[in-house]
């Protein structure tokens, strides 16, 4: 993870990761976004992961583990945009629904 963007709103805050989430990286983010999170008063926190391109399990971990700061500070969670490699992980370890990720373009039935 070589950066961390934040937009944040009085209903949402969106983190905007890139890079590649390993374990080295984990060790160094873990504790500023969990502190980002138990800061932000809104009801809301989504992961954006367009230009994360690598997620090892230390990475799953980190979602897992800020997903569960957020159920205990009573705020929604979720992940989106993740790349293709990123979401074949969240299917294969069938996760999609667990950090409710939006559907991909692909898989949205047609209008």
């Amino acid at each position: 993870m070589q950066r961390l963007s934040l937009t944040r709103t009085d209903q949402e805050m969106i983190i905007a990761l890139s890079g590649e989430i390993v374990m080295d990286i984990v060790l160094e983010r873990k504790a500023e976004l969990g502190r980002l999170v138990e800061e932000y008063d809104g009801p809301a926190v989504t992961l954006d992961l367009a230009a994360v391109t690598f997620m090892d399990s230390s990475g799953v971990g980190l979602l897992i583990g800020l997903r569960r700061l957020c159920q205990e500070r009573a705020k929604d969670f979720r992940a989106v945009n993740p790349a293709p490699p990123i979401r074949k992980l969240f299917e294969t370890l069938r996760l999609t629904d667990y950090f409710a990720v939006p559907q991909a373009p692909a898989d949205l039935p047609a209008s």
